[in-house]
């Protein structure tokens, strides 16, 4: 309905049709406008001029007059009121608005967190984000880079803002991992978080061991701790060697004797000064025809017809059985004492 009166307007305006009022001897509008009176028609106003309807100007969102060639805003865009060669009033797409500056189309610009550009879709203009703003360097959207022990990505966030986000870590042997994945170390294995990379647990001849887990290596039975930067392998028990190929496990403080024939050896589950759990061999162990005899480091003893000592060696703390002639007990070698 609104266009057909504009329409028709327009005809009667073109054609010169103009009613007068023979009373006053002036010239009305189309409608019955007087001289003079202005006029709101749509999404544009005019003028009553002698009984003329002159186009004037646009009516912005808000209902304010704008004149013709003027500029307004809307909440992104800034429009333009024009008149076209044939006299018809329209609005058009003059720039983009972001934060109420004006950018043109094909322009980018940013705002120290994302860049953005202006771009013509048909008749329309909007504005498109392309990325985020990295210490003063553009970066596109999903683009990465890698910095410190971190990845980041350009992201848009849920209100559509775009942010670096971490979404990776950087090894110490420069190999990358997304949040969430795991890895594996020469000593620990690892998950990568957006804190950094963090140890699961423990690398045991290949096989991943979880916090608490347990494992054999030579003499000693260790446990997967981890604590942080604390993380480690802790012995806290000792393994006893039977003769027949077994193991038994020996808690701090027991002793026991391990060894075949007539040579054999005390050993004692202890703590040493580090802390650390550790099977030490505390006495020499002979088994003769007569009985046993336990001999500490540096000590002789006559065991029938053989003199034995248990000597100590000064480096490796190891113990070793020594037998010489009956004789020898009364001219012991250095570092060997009667008992």
């Amino acid at each position: 309905m609104m266009m057909q009166l504009i329409s028709f307007l327009f005809a009667m305006a073109l054609a010169g049709n103009v009613l007068a009022d023979e009373s006053s001897g002036t010239r009305q509008c189309p409608g019955g406008y007087a001289h003079g009176t202005q006029m709101d028609i749509g999404r544009y106003w005019y003028e009553c001029r002698d009984g003329q309807v002159v186009p004037k100007g646009c009516l912005a969102d808000d209902g304010h007059r704008v004149d013709v060639d003027a500029t307004f805003d809307t909440k992104q865009y800034r429009m333009q009121c024009v008149l076209d060669h044939d006299g018809f009033l329209s609005v058009v797409y003059k720039a983009c608005v972001l934060q109420g500056a004006e950018h043109d189309i094909g322009s980018q610009w940013d705002d120290g967190v994302a860049y953005f550009t202006c771009v013509k879709e048909g008749n329309n203009v909007r504005v498109i984000t392309l990325g985020c703003v990295d210490q003063g360097k553009p970066m596109k959207l999903d683009d990465r880079v890698a910095k410190g022990d971190f990845i980041f990505q350009c992201k848009k966030s849920t209100d559509g803002t775009p942010k670096m986000n971490k979404v990776g870590c950087v090894h110490q042997d420069g190999h990358k991992y997304t949040i969430g994945e795991t890895f594996e170390g020469p000593k620990f294995w690892y998950t990568c978080t957006d804190s950094g990379a963090k140890i699961v647990g423990c690398m045991y001849e290949s096989h991943r061991l979880q916090d608490g887990d347990h494992f054999t290596k030579d003499d000693m039975m260790y446990s997967c701790k981890v604590n942080g930067d604390q993380t480690d392998f802790e012995p806290f028990a000792c393994l006893q060697r039977e003769e027949s190929g077994g193991a038994i496990e020996r808690k701090v403080g027991c002793s026991w004797v391990e060894g075949r024939g007539s040579e054999a050896y005390e050993y004692t589950c202890k703590v040493d000064s580090n802390k650390k759990v550790s099977k030490v061999q505390t006495q020499c162990v002979y088994r003769a025809s007569q009985g046993v005899f336990k001999l500490a480091p540096g000590c002789a003893a006559l065991a029938s017809t053989v003199t034995v000592g248990c000597s100590q060696d000064s480096g490796s703390g190891k113990l070793r059985i020594e037998t010489f002639g009956a004789d020898r007990m009364d001219n012991l070698p250095g570092g060997l004492r009667q008992c």
